[in-house]
Parts: structure tokens; sequence; C-alpha cells
């Protein structure tokens, strides 16, 4: 037990001991003192020798340390590029496995035609030029995922590589695990001329023949036979949409063929979108709006949330004048795009659609002003229809002066498809700001232009699409007789035809007659504004301000931010003797036409007759800033003398 205690206690400085003893037996014996020196000394040296050996041992384990150190940052560094270096192989190989471009690989060439500069890598690129061309051309609203093949804007030529490279790695991945369609050809010489062939996806190409000099056009036809068998559909929407083409007729035959051959494809999406097709050429190419009705129908019986089928029945029965079943389409177009559409442009078309109808136009300005702002897309829904739409939404607005300035800066139509659209845009701005004499002069070119956007339209689809108009027109300036004449024809569904029949009927003199129109119009469209409005304004018109209120509640409630509502509410309590109940009805309106010299000139009259005689003088301060009809001129000047 004692060796254990001993064992373990700290260890006994013999050195110290030893020096000790030394010293002591030197002052006992001065003749040791010598050696007790020299033994002092011998353990100075041994101490310095323990330094030195410290120092070294401390060296090497900073040494060790260091090692240590820098081998867990090999390590680590060989860590990160191993992760490096299998992420790019990941983000390869997932490249490769969502690839689905278009390669066009270098056409094999008469030895004689490359020695003149025309090699196969010349010949890929120029049949890439005419796809992109064509792509480039190509208008429609179908989203580029539906397509089950779509090359998008991913089209290349791919030059082989020679040896083991990057390059080589990726394109073995992509014809491993990816889509790509790959084209090749040759051109080869024939007792003629020369021959082209341009195979897609190893499908056999058919020859196109001709001499050399025609090589452009032969390559042109070339990449027209590649598009019709990789994106039919998109091929079908490049035919048939270029008005101005010379042989648009045979144009739209061969869409028309494609599309009804898509039909019967296995994919219900393809089927879809292939009556989408047939519904476009039968409204725009032949103006046969019940037939393109009855092709998008069939399009939604096949995919029953296809939007763009919503949006084109609402156009067309909008078109017709069925207003109630077109604000449906509108709701339920609203609905499909703000729950599946990942496009911004998509929800505000649905929001200001449906904003225009119910006669919010102070949104849908804002809406189309937006779009017409953003790129253009490869859609039908470009600048020249947010263009369109935002001056209608403005004079609509009552904002004269906006409107004015946004059409003088309106650039020429970019599609020529649009022109029948502007002119017809043009003729409802001129009816929204009451300009019947510019109406009455712009019909028959607007009638013209037309029959030149839509070469197969047919008369009494025109007659709904603008013959309402120049009837109201005619009325306005005194030709009563001519209106009704213009107006007769008119179906007895359309909702607009039906309400300006009643306007023309009131004109007429023949009170009974307007309010059977009115109570038509309002019964076939029970959930829009308008009717409800003009039969208000007619009911004050006669004196009837308690039945002109109770028609123009009903207008507000079926369109809150229908600005010409509140304000004929406004004028119908003046005339109740109730101005001041009519101001709070001035300033709702006014959140929605701000800039509505009418507006202004009423409220101030309110103002006056509540004797607010400086608000009052405010509001017509602002009413003679805007633009006023001659009679609203000479009602101000009469209120500023009171």
């Amino acid at each position: 037990m004692a060796d254990d205690a001993q064992d373990n206690g700290p260890p006994i400085d013999t050195g110290g001991l030893a020096a000790d003893l030394a010293i002591e037996e030197a002052r006992k014996d001065p003749s040791l003192r010598a050696h007790v020196a020299a033994f002092l000394d011998d353990q100075r040296a041994l101490i310095a020798d323990q330094r030195h050996h410290l120092r070294e041992q401390f060296k090497q384990v900073h040494l060790s340390v260091w090692e240590k150190q820098l081998g867990v940052l090999l390590r680590l560094a060989t860590a990160v590029v191993g992760i490096a270096f299998a992420s790019a192989i990941g983000v390869m190989v997932w490249d490769a496995a969502h690839s689905n471009g278009l390669v066009i690989e270098p056409f094999a060439m008469p030895p004689d035609m490359t020695a003149k500069g025309l090699s196969g890598e010349v010949a890929a690129g120029q049949l890439l030029d005419k796809l992109t061309q064509m792509q480039n051309a190509t208008t429609s609203g179908r989203p580029a995922q539906s397509y089950s093949t779509n090359w998008g804007g991913d089209l290349k030529v791919e030059i082989p590589e020679t040896g083991i490279s990057l390059g080589e790695f990726r394109r073995f991945l992509r014809e491993w695990l990816g889509n790509d369609t790959h084209i090749s050809g040759e051109v080869w010489h024939t007792p003629t001329g020369i021959a082209i062939t341009a195979r897609a996806g190893g499908k056999s190409g058919e020859a196109i023949a001709g001499t050399e000099e025609d090589f452009n056009l032969l390559i042109q036809k070339a990449a027209e036979q590649v598009y019709a068998s990789t994106q039919p559909y998109r091929y079908a929407n490049y035919l048939d949409r270029d008005f101005s083409n010379p042989n648009i007729v045979q144009r739209v035959a061969q869409a028309e063929a494609i599309y009804k051959r898509l039909i019967y494809d296995r994919d219900p999406v393809e089927r879809a979108w292939a009556w989408n097709g047939l519904g476009t050429i039968a409204y725009s190419a032949h103006g046969n709006i019940p037939e393109a009705i009855r092709y998008y129908d069939k399009a939604l019986a096949v995919q029953p949330d296809l939007a763009i089928a919503y949006a084109a029945l609402l156009s067309q029965h909008g078109a017709l004048g069925h207003a109630q079943v077109a604000l449906g389409y509108a709701q339920r177009y609203r609905e499909i795009v703000q729950a599946n559409s990942p496009s911004e442009r998509a929800v505000d078309v649905a929001n200001g659609t449906l904003a225009n109808m119910l006669g919010d136009y102070a949104e849908s300005a804002r809406l189309c002003i937006k779009a017409a702002g953003l790129p253009n897309t490869q859609s039908v829904q470009n600048h020249d229809t947010f263009q369109d739409c935002a001056a209608q939404s403005l004079a609509l607005q009552h904002d004269v002066f906006a409107t004015r300035a946004w059409i003088r800066d309106m650039p020429p139509v970019e599609v020529p498809l649009n022109n029948g659209r502007r002119a017809n845009s043009r003729l409802r701005v001129a009816t929204a700001l009451e300009d019947w004499r510019t109406v009455a002069a712009t019909e028959p070119a607007a009638e013209q232009a037309m029959i030149t956007w839509m070469p197969g339209f047919d008369r009494i689809t025109l007659r709904i699409y603008l013959r309402p108009q120049l009837a109201m027109a005619k009325a306005k300036l005194g030709d009563i007789a001519g209106a009704e004449a213009l107006i007769a024809p008119t179906p007895g569904d359309c909702y607009h035809c039906t309400y300006i029949r009643g306007q023309i009927a009131e004109m007429a003199k023949q009170p009974d007659k307007a309010d059977y129109w009115f109570a038509k119009a309002v019964q076939d469209a029970p959930s829009i504004p308008f009717a409800y409005h003009e039969w208000g304004k007619v009911l004050l018109a006669r004196g009837k301000p308690d039945a002109a209120i109770e028609k123009f509640t009903q207008a507000n409630e079926k369109g809150p931010h229908f600005a010409d509502a509140l304000e004929g509410w406004g004028e119908a309590l003046m005339a109740r003797n109730q101005s001041h109940l009519a101001l709070a009805k001035f300033a709702e309106a006014e959140k929605d036409a701000p800039n509505w010299g009418r507006l202004h000139l009423k409220w101030g009259q309110a103002l006056l007759y509540a004797g607010k005689r400086d608000e009052a003088r405010k509001q017509f301060a602002r009413a003679a800033q805007l633009d006023l009809t001659p009679s609203e001129k000479a009602e101000l000047e009469k209120s500023n003398r009171i």
C-alpha cells in the first residue's frame, strides 16, 4: 500500500536535491568549491539542452497540428469538388432527361456545292433560320407545355465532335435520356437540277426538286415540311392567321385539313386544341360565328378546363349580342385562369374583360393600358388588342382628353388581321363619346374594313357588329326613319340591339314601344347593367324620377362600379328635390369616372341647390376644364351666374 502511494505521488526532483547537497558540502569544505562550480555548470548546460529539446518538441507539435488541419482542409476540398462534380453531372442528366429541343444535323451535300461554300453546316443553318422565322410568325394562345412535342426556342445546329469531350458527353446524355427531335437531310443532283430531303425524327421525308438557283425556296419548303410534321398545330396557326397573304384561301384550307386530322388524335389535349383551331377559322376566315361556337363547344366537351375556348365563346356570344350567356363564359374564364394560369397577363385579361362587361371601365382601362405596355407574346392577344381595349374603356369612362391622347399615340396595327378590329374599335369610341357625326361618317369605312378583315363575314353578323351604332347616330342626327330601317333587321336575341331599339322608339315618341324593348333587354340579360341604365334615362326624361331611380338602383346593383348609373341616380334625386342626397351618388361616381365633365357639372348644381356655393364653384371650375357638350356648356354658364 505504501508502495502504491509512493508510486502515485509526485516525482522527486533529484537534480535539485543534488545541487542543494553540493552547495552545502562546499560551505563545509572550501576545497570542493571548484568541483561544485563545475557541477553547477553541467546542470546549467543540461537545463539549456532540455530547453532546446522542448522548443524542438513544441515545433513538432505545431507542425503536427498544422498538418492535421491541412489534411482536414484537403479532405473538405476533395468533398466539395466531388459534390460539385456530382451536381454538375446531375444537372446535365436532368437537363438531358427534360430536353425537348430541335437538333439539326449538317446535311449531306454534293462536293461541288460544298466547294462553292454551301456546306452541310450552312444548309442546316439556313433550315434553322427558316424554322425560327415561321415560329416567330405563328400567333397562338396555346401554352407551350400543352404540346406533346414542343421544341419552343430550343433550336440549334449540332456539328459532331471528334474524340471525347464534355460536348460529346452532353450529346450522348440527350440522345440517351432526352426527347430531342433530330433533323437530318441531304442535297443531291438530279438531271434537271437539285433535290432536298429533310427528315424529322427518323421519319421518311419528301424530296423537293428544283434548280440550284432555287435553293432558298427549296429550303423554305423543306422547313415547312419539318414544321408541319413536328408541330402540326403551330404550323396550321402559321397558315391561317396571315390574311395579307395572297394565298390565304389555300392556306386556310390547308390549315383546316390539319385541324380535322388532329381532332382524331389520341391525345385529348391535341383534339381540344384542334377543335379550337377550327372555331378560329370559322370565325376569322369565314365569318360564321354560329359554326365557330359549335366548334368551341366541342373543344370544351373534350377538355372542360380549356380557358381559351371560354374566352372565344364569350367573344362570339358577345358579338351576337348574347350578353347574359357571354357573361357566364367570362366568369368561368376568369375562374379557370385564376386557378391554372401562371401568366399575369392572362389573369389581367380575364379580370379586365369581366370589368368591361359590368361597366367598370376604370378597371378595364387600367388593365388594358398595363397589358398594352408589356412585351408581345405569341398570341392573338397582342398590343393591337389591348390598345383598342384601352381606347374604348377610356371613352366609356368619359375621359375624353385621355381617349384622344391615347388614340393619337397609338401606332399602326402590328397584325394585319386587326385592321378590321381597329376600325370597329374607332366606331365604338366615337359612339361612347356620343360623337354621332363621326359615327355616321366612319361606319361605311368600318364596314368595308370588317369585310376585308373577315372575307366570309355574313351580313346579318355585320349588322350586329356595326349597324346598331349607325342606327343610333342617324336617330340622334334626326333621321328616325333611317334609324328604324337599320335597326329593324337585327336579331331579337341581340341585347345591345334590343335596348337601342328602345332608345330609337323613345326618340320617335313611341314610349310604349320603347318600354317593351327595354323590358325585353332586361329580361334577356338580367345581370347586365346597361339596359336598366338606358331605361332609367328615358324615364327621367319623361319626368318620372321615382321610376328612374328604381332602374338606376338596379343598374348599380348589377354594376357597382358603373359610374353612369350612379350619375343618373344623382340626377334623378335632384329632380325629386333631394339634391343633398344626390351629393353622395356623385361623389361615389367620381371614383370611377374622375374626368367626366357632365358629372362635375351636375355635382356643382346639386351643391348649389344644397346651399354650398363655395364647393359648387370648385365643381364648376373642374367641369370647365373637361369636355362638355354645347348644351352642357350653356348649363355651366347659367349655373355660374346664379
